[in-house]
């Protein structure tokens, strides 16, 4: 990713079904490394090329869904997944002061490499298979 051309989409949007539902990590908790809820997994970022997940967008605050500040979080800062929830290894703080995407400021490769950059991880190869 980044310097070059990247395309990622949403995985709702995506017109399938994530190769193994039962990873299929929507609609579940995001806790910080301290145990503290982030909020909801409310999609995932594919990138195009290689079909891998690279960005879990995380809905946070507003009411019953309204008014919520979503925030994308690279795959790789994720630490554990259970049934219920998925752990990242950074604190709530951290996340909360993250880059923000605009589509109409920045592209998405330039915005990956400053994410990636801002959680100081390095961008898997090997990040899961769509």
């Amino acid at each position: 990713m980044g310097s070059g051309s990247v395309t990622m989409t949403r995985l709702s949007d995506a017109g399938r079904p994530a190769a193994r539902p039962a990873r299929d990590v929507r609609g579940r908790r995001v806790i910080d490394r301290a145990g503290t809820v982030l909020g909801t997994v409310e999609d995932l970022l594919i990138n195009t090329e290689d079909h891998r997940f690279r960005l879990i967008s995380v809905e946070h605050g507003g009411v019953i869904g309204f008014g919520a500040t979503p925030s994308l979080i690279p795959v790789e800062t994720v630490d554990e997944v259970t049934a219920s929830e998925i752990r990242i290894g950074r604190s709530s703080a951290q996340v909360a002061d993250a880059p923000l995407y605009d589509p109409s400021m920045m592209d998405i490769a330039d915005f990956c490499d400053d994410l990636y950059g801002y959680y100081g991880c390095r961008k898997s190869r090997t990040a899961v298979a769509a």
